[in-house]
């Protein structure tokens, strides 16, 4: 499986590589960041070198494919966004995206993800793509909604995370109502 570079003009999407170790273990070692994600803050540069390693296998194996967000002009990492769980007989997967708190509220996830979907959609011809989010997660359930997810439920202790048991709320966003025009 390949990983191209999205561009949307004011991001680009692009893959993570060993020169972005230092960004993404500044990144993930802050607990804004990972709260209500699956993975512990990272606490040695270590981490970072194996979530690479993991991204790449993943991509690999065609189970995954992970994107750096970079504002363009710079190459710096403000984010991350991919696919996981990638189930082709079934023409699914699973979302996930992080951000700098920095970064916040100013509309780059929404357009980072919005570019993700129309890459799974016309290219990689998914039907259906997927979003576990924790409840308390309110700025990612509005996320979803703003792009046009659709809340299917509410899963009580449907997650061990971080040593306890976390509910999650799933959404789904279907090929039929994905309503962005392709840039493929």
């Amino acid at each position: 499986m390949h990983l191209p570079v999205l561009s949307t003009g004011a991001l680009v999407l692009r893959p993570i590589e060993e020169k972005d170790t230092a960004a993404l273990f500044r990144h993930f070692s802050d607990d804004a960041v990972t709260q209500f994600m699956d993975i512990d803050s990272f606490t040695n540069i270590s981490d970072a070198i194996q979530i690479i390693q993991f991204f790449r296998e993943s991509l690999e194996k065609e189970e995954g494919m992970r994107w750096g967000i970079t504002v363009a002009g710079s190459d710096e990492l403000v984010g991350t966004c991919g696919f996981h769980k990638i189930n082709k007989p079934h023409f699914k997967a699973e979302i996930g995206y992080d951000l700098r708190p920095l970064y916040w509220g100013q509309g780059i996830m929404k357009e980072a993800v919005s570019a993700m979907l129309a890459y799974g959609y016309d290219v990689l011809q998914f039907n259906r793509i997927e979003a576990f989010v924790d409840p308390a997660n309110i700025a990612s359930s509005k996320l979803l909604a703003r792009l046009g997810f659709r809340h299917e439920g509410f899963l009580r202790d449907a997650f061990f995370e971080k040593g306890k048991f976390v509910d999650a709320e799933i959404y789904s966003l279907l090929r039929r109502e994905h309503s962005r025009e392709s840039i493929y």
